[in-house]
């Protein structure tokens, strides 16, 4: 059996968060009334991800989406594991290269993921912002873990920040919607299969 380490957990999370978003707080009477969470074009992002306490420690995360092909690519940076989603066939792969290996569990939150739909649930706008110098739209909603965040979406779904507390906890440092080729989805071929460890 394999293990997914404390860092790659928190970045499958952050891969659901990226992409799938959460239901939330109260609901806004402008329009739109939700987001977009789920980038509605090809997309490759890299993020800053802020631990909770040392905002010493950081680590970086480079994100790929397809939107024809409903996958993305997660790759945590200085690893040799990444992991490939399938949202169509709702499986979340995590590939280790260099020991050839791959564990394959269900994708977190693919029930969530439609293309060309506002997110569900209830969502507050707060305001705007401007990262990775991109405009984005202020959110209040509940994260992964059922907290209050505030979360700053482009018009087409890209996350670029997310707020708790007053403290950002992840946030986009470049932006690039180009076509996204289809091999960076490939899951490499000869990988034996280990089952995922269950605590």
């Amino acid at each position: 059996m394999t293990r997914i380490t404390p860092a790659l957990g928190r970045a499958a999370l952050l891969a659901c968060l990226i992409v799938a978003g959460a239901g939330g707080a109260a609901r806004a009477a402008d329009e739109p009334s939700s987001p977009y969470v789920t980038p509605q074009g090809d997309v490759d992002v890299t993020y800053t991800i802020y631990p909770p306490h040392d905002t010493s420690q950081t680590m970086s995360q480079r994100m790929r989406w397809s939107a024809s092909r409903m996958m993305q690519r997660v790759d945590p940076a200085n690893a040799t594991t990444y992991m490939i989603t399938d949202y169509r066939a709702g499986t979340l792969t995590v590939v280790n290269a260099d020991q050839k290996i791959k564990t394959i569990i269900p994708a977190p939150g693919a029930a969530n993921v439609q293309m060309g739909q506002r997110a569900q649930g209830t969502w507050l706008r707060t305001g705007v912002s401007k990262v990775a110098g991109l405009p984005c739209a202020l959110w209040q909603t509940q994260d992964t873990d059922q907290r209050a965040s505030e979360i700053c979406y482009t018009d087409d779904g890209v996350m670029l920040e997310v707020i708790r507390d007053g403290k950002v906890m992840v946030e986009a440092t470049s932006v690039n919607h180009a076509t996204q080729d289809a091999g960076v989805f490939q899951i490499p071929s000869g990988l034996k299969e280990l089952r995922a460890a269950h605590p």
